[in-house]
């Protein structure tokens, strides 16, 4: 058996795990051991990281000292990893898998206690950082999110406030919500938190706000609450303001001045925020944050059913470097960014798309733009935004003071390739370029010129082949006198070199070099092949032998090496103290930084773009927009494809066009076969809208669109029992969500609504809501259903307009042609697609008469219907015309009700089904 310790020590840290509680469910509790390794408890979150880890449970082992226990209990169960290993489960557990984490250390060597050393959430990863990005590319977003409701009347008013670790900034909203919160879902889809904080108070509406949440993907952190209800949190909140805001020039520093404190729930929303995260206990941050009021009328709305709809993101935990990532989703088609800053702003873009018609206008032309100067897009793409770093981890470091002088080189690299992107975007000669993107970068590296020249002034350039980072010996009386040192050493291991060359007969430079490795440092080096020379004298001892060649000294040079190795670590002390003073003037280039990192982001996106529409099978066209308040609005698409499918190999895409218009054609009813291309058509048309809105040019042969307030979806019949909805109430909760916020500007796409009630319940639920769409919203729609009673509604609505996906269908063969043509789909090729997936013989045989035995009776039942139909309505012209008594009317109605009980039509069923 594996141990931790001894027996006894074991016996005692299982006290204290006794003692610490019970494990809460979203937490995992890791204790650092010696030698940086790390041990995890219970099998339950052991088998978790094991598989995260070792991709098997196999690794997961028993305390010694409870082994000979007949059944271990769950908490004996330990599991123990390196320093790395934890780094990856912590990466797993925080960014994709949303849960807490908690380590502890030591408080004496017996393991009897132990405390926390830190801690880290999903939207609060402050202490984890240095963990998961400040040594990798790939930063992400932290962002945490507070809410606050109160419910005034029939009103409900929402206060939020998000926080963002990477843009060090507070963001304030309040507005009404109805009972579904639909503002709120369309709230978390625009800002993507990780985690929300939640006052732990009953009550229904806060269940369904956290329900919301969860719902979404989000960790929820229900807050004490006295935190929640503290009489002085404001002015609490105004003093910790005080701390951490950092005005704008000419602005009056007192938070009170700011309009956003006027809004009390977004306020406590963000003091609550600010406690969680412990803001203020970090001296890192004072001066740091700006304050904004949040604009979501800039966006399109979107909610969660939208973004799984349309297939905007990948799945979780997908990586860019996956074979299927490039076509599994809308994020995975565009993201061509050759930065991280880039691809983290256009994850932001895909689920912000705007409502600015000047702003996507913009974004096209650059786009057209690039797309006409193929030669410089090739270059941008495939060279020169390659080579920008993350620019944000190096900020995070130089805000921390982890910032070293080779991050101060990397910054210095990206100012110099800034530069030349400059020269690159100008030599495209446009107006749009030049005003939104030139005028922008050329001011930012202006400003960062000055840090440039420091660079230049205080870096010793030559140490960085040999990959040290040094201070010029010039820039200080101390390290002129070290270096010059160094030199001598240097001259003298020369000299060295020219006698060992002499001494084994192989030519200086050429064949022998004077080598140096930070494990070995200077030696000398010769080819393999020489090494029979070598060993002919005793003079020199061999360090290795590898392909790259034979590595060996001699006693002089080890102890030349050992003198510069002296003086040089003398020399990094002296300038520790200098590089803390250039640390401290390049944190005030910290705004800066951060604004030519959004401008690279900003670049990339657009260049993503192009790389986008120029590398589809068939390439994108530019849409024509129109402003929502254009007449006449019209959405109009020729060509148009699904850019993730004809993405996938071995697929021919057969295009559709999609033509709405005010007043003419503002909803389709698509019937035809599963399989046939319903589902696919009409979110192709969602998301060629979405793109369009954008900036991105779009998967069709020409495309004409009206700018639109939303895009709603409810598309598919995937269960969310695991977060405790049925199929059928999730199609609810969707529905209903469309049918009170869609406005005559949205964009709905409805798919197979109603399949998780009755026949009958579900047909009359999608006429209900295709009439409610056709009539009083009036906003374009597109409807796939099976109910083909639905096609009827065209009759009363000429807006109204029916089609279907062609297929083509005999005794043999059933060929799908993925055609949108006019007209309702006269049969239903169910039986026919049953055999296109080769069913069972028997199956298909016992389902197509069943098929025939139903239809019968329908017909009968039909006819009958039609007989009570008829009487209902001659009757009822009686009533009218000849005035009757309550009796008269009475028997008529009881003559009726017998007539309906004798006849074999889906009317008696109803009343069976009722008691009646």
């Amino acid at each position: 058996m594996d141990k931790i310790g001894d027996n006894a020590s074991q016996k005692r840290f299982h006290e204290f795990l006794n003692k610490l509680g019970p494990r809460p469910s979203n937490t995992f509790r890791f204790f650092e051991r010696i030698n940086e390794t790390y041990s995890v408890h219970g099998k339950d979150q052991c088998d978790v990281i094991a598989n995260i880890v070792f991709k098997s449970v196999a690794a997961v082992k028993v305390l010694g000292a409870f082994a000979d226990e007949a059944k271990p209990k769950n908490s004996y169960y330990f599991l123990t990893l390196t320093r790395k290993q934890f780094e990856d489960a912590a990466r797993q557990l925080l960014l994709v898998k949303n849960y807490r984490l908690e380590v502890y250390v030591m408080k004496n060597k017996n393991q009897s206690e132990w405390e926390i050393e830190y801690s880290g959430s999903p939207g609060n990863l402050i202490q984890f950082e240095d963990i998961l990005f400040l040594n990798k590319e790939g930063f992400v977003g932290c962002g945490m999110l507070s809410i606050r409701f109160q419910r005034t009347g029939v009103e409900n008013k929402m206060g939020i406030a998000f926080i963002d670790m990477n843009e060090y900034e507070f963001q304030v909203a309040e507005f009404v919500d109805d009972d579904f919160f639909a503002e709120l879902e369309s709230v978390l889809v625009c800002l993507a938190p990780k985690e929300c904080l939640v006052p732990s108070l009953d009550g229904e509406y806060y269940s369904k706000i956290n329900q919301i949440l969860e719902r979404n993907g989000i960790l929820v952190t229900l807050l004490d609450k006295k935190d929640s209800s503290s009489k002085v949190w404001k002015s609490d909140l105004i003093q910790d303001l005080r701390h951490v805001l950092k005005f704008e020039k000419g602005q009056k520093e007192d938070p009170n001045s700011l309009p956003e404190i006027a809004m009390e729930l977004s306020m406590n929303a963000l003091y609550s925020g600010i406690k969680y995260m412990q803001i203020t206990s970090d001296a890192d941050n004072n001066e740091r944050f700006k304050m904004t009021k949040l604009n979501f009328e800039k966006f399109i709305h979107l909610d969660s059913a939208a973004i799984s709809a349309m297939n905007l993101l990948p799945k979780p935990g997908t990586s860019v470097h996956s074979p299927s990532y490039r076509w599994q989703s809308i994020l995975g088609v565009l993201n061509h960014c050759r930065t991280q800053q880039g691809q983290r702003l256009m994850t932001q873009w895909v689920k912000q798309p705007l409502r600015d018609i000047n702003t996507i206008t913009v974004r096209h032309d650059i786009v057209q733009c690039l797309l006409e100067e193929p030669g410089v897009l090739k270059d941008l793409s495939e060279d020169t935004m390659k080579k920008f770093p993350d620019i944000l981890v190096l900020i995070k470091k130089l805000v921390r003071k982890r910032f070293n002088l080779q991050d101060l080189f990397r910054i210095y690299q990206s100012i110099l390739r800034g530069k030349k992107l400059f020269e690159t975007l100008t030599s495209l000669n446009n107006a749009t370029v030049k005003s939104v993107l030139c005028n922008s970068l050329e001011s930012t590296l202006t400003d960062l010129g000055k840090l440039k020249s420091m660079v230049e002034e205080v870096i010793d350039f030559s140490g960085i082949d040999r990959h040290e980072y040094l201070i010029k010996d010039s820039y200080n009386e101390t390290l002129l006198i070290l270096n010059n040192k160094m030199r001598k050493i240097l001259e003298k291991m020369d000299k060295l070199h020219d006698l060992a060359a002499d001494d084994i007969g192989l030519e200086k430079g050429a064949v022998m070099k004077l080598d140096y490795t930070s494990q070995h440092g200077y030696h000398f080096r010769i080819p393999l092949k020489h090494d029979s020379m070598l060993r002919k004298s005793k003079n020199y001892q061999t360090i290795s032998a590898i392909k790259g060649g034979v590595r060996f000294t001699n006693e002089r040079l080890k102890e030349l090496s050992e003198k510069f190795k002296l003086n040089r670590d003398e020399y990094k002390i002296q300038q520790n103290s200098i590089v803390d003073e250039i640390v401290k003037i390049a944190i005030g280039y910290h705004g800066l930084l951060s604004s030519y990192n959004n401008d690279i982001a900003q670049i990339d996106c657009l260049v993503a773009f192009a790389v986008a529409a120029q590398n589809a099978p068939i390439p994108y066209v530019r849409p024509k927009m129109s402003a929502e308040d254009v007449k006449p609005r019209n959405i109009s698409l020729k060509g148009l494809r699904h850019p993730c499918i004809e993405l996938q190999e071995n697929v021919t895409f057969i295009a559709n066009d999609a033509n709405f218009k005010k007043d003419e054609s503002h909803m389709y009813i698509i019937t035809g076969p599963n399989m046939g291309g319903k589902s696919t058509y009409i979110k192709s048309v969602g998301i060629a809208v979405l793109m369009a809105h954008i900036g991105s040019f779009v998967p069709a042969t020409e495309a004409s669109i009206s700018m639109v307030d939303s895009i709603m979806c409810r598309v598919g019949s995937s269960d969310s029992i695991s977060k405790g909805l049925s199929t059928f109430m999730v199609e609810m909760i969707e529905s209903a969500s469309i049918i009170r916020s869609a406005t005559e500007n949205s964009l709905v796409i409805i798919d197979e609504l109603g399949r998780g009630t009755s026949t009958y319940e579900g047909g009359g639920i999608a006429w209900s809501i295709a009439e409610h769409l056709a009539k009083n919203v009036r906003c374009f729609s597109l409807f796939a259903t099976h109910f083909f009673e639905t096609t009827n509604l065209a009759v009363t609505e000429p807006t109204v307009k029916n089609f279907h996906v062609a297929a083509i269908a005999n005794e043999k063969n059933f060929t799908l042609l993925y055609e949108i043509r006019p007209k309702p789909m006269e049969q239903s090729f169910g039986i026919h697609v049953a055999k296109l997936v080769k069913f069972p013989q028997s199956v298909v045989q016992t389902a197509d008469k069943v098929f025939n035995e139903f239809d019968e009776q329908n017909k009968i039942e039909t006819e009958d219907d039609s007989k009570i139909l008829k009487k209902i309505e001659n009757s009822l012209d009686k009533m009218v015309m000849e005035n009757l008594e309550v009796g008269d009317i009475q028997s008529i109605l009881d003559e009726i009700n017998k007539d309906i009980k004798k006849s074999d039509g889906h009317y008696k069923k109803m009343l069976s089904s009722k008691n009646v």
